[in-house]
């Protein structure tokens, strides 16, 4: 299975998701390979700021791992169009006709980009720009949520104030296919844990003695509660998503015209996939203490 990979590069957690997946491919056996990754920014096409810095590194990793990159600088491409429809967007979300044109123009650029090579899935991975319909169409685009299937929305922040807000029982993670409609695309695989009971009930009380409705939005991230959910979602993300394509590629799973099967009936909401991915973080837990 050949696997396409977009991303900015803007960090060290771009190189560390790219050489993770990498790893446990090469090391599951499974027939897959990431094959091309494309970024929407090349060099030198901004400051050369802390994140151009990292770009570079992203790309240095990508050679070291014998992956081909593929670059189109969103910045260069119809700058007076983007800035005017970035003028007139009432958010990133809300684009205006002129953003959501620039967004499809764009957006067929990148296919005749990457059509040389045809990828079998592409994985969005810390890829900071929206796309537009020209990628939905031609791509079986993938992404990771920090959510259950039936979850919040939103960013990880967004989710986890939302958690708390209902005083929910669980979280968990999911990979899903990209669609119009935000984090609500066709669910592969999912993870679930508690965020209640043993190691969890003290964290909540000091919650509703630490937070009210006065607190700051730092004073609620920076709370030992929110910090907690978060760490314990973040350390399952990457087994997630290499045990997603992991199942692809063995054919447990398949996506058939934007739709997600096993072993020929639909997947209505994913394949749950928290045993294996409890056994991952447990055998890493113990690595790392030795």
């Amino acid at each position: 299975m050949k696997i396409g990979w977009l991303s900015t590069g803007r960090d060290e957690a771009a190189r560390n998701l790219l050489k993770t997946v990498h790893d446990d491919l090469k090391d599951s056996g499974a027939p897959a390979k990431i094959q091309w990754i494309f970024c929407h920014r090349e060099i030198g096409d901004g400051p050369e700021n802390e994140e151009a810095l990292q770009r570079s590194l992203f790309f240095q990793l990508a050679g070291e791992l014998g992956i081909e990159v593929k670059t189109l600088s969103h910045v260069r491409f119809m700058p007076e169009l983007r800035k005017k429809g970035l003028l007139e967007s009432h958010s990133a979300e809300l684009a205006s006709p002129d953003l959501e044109r620039w967004r499809n123009l764009f957006g067929q650029e990148v296919v005749k980009a990457v059509a040389d090579d045809p990828a079998d899935l592409v994985v969005m991975a810390g890829y900071m720009l929206i796309i537009g319909e020209p990628e939905l169409r031609a791509l079986d685009l993938v992404n990771i949520h920090p959510a259950l299937p039936w979850g919040p929305k939103g960013t990880w922040q967004e989710v986890i104030h939302q958690l708390i807000a209902e005083d929910a029982y669980d979280q968990g993670i999911m990979v899903h296919l990209v669609t119009k409609e935000l984090d609500r695309g066709p669910v592969i695989s999912y993870c679930r844990f508690p965020i209640k009971g043993e190691g969890w009930n003290d964290l909540w009380e000091r919650w509703k003695q630490d937070i009210g409705p006065d607190s700051s939005r730092g004073q609620r991230e920076n709370h030992p509660l929110f910090r907690k959910i978060r760490l314990t979602g973040e350390v399952r993300e990457l087994p997630l998503l290499s045990g997603a394509i992991i199942e692809l590629a063995n054919g447990r799973i398949a996506i058939r015209d934007k739709r997600i099967f096993s072993e020929g009936k639909p997947l209505e909401q994913g394949m749950d996939l928290t045993g294996a991915i409890e056994e991952i973080v447990a055998k890493r837990s113990r690595w790392e203490m030795r």
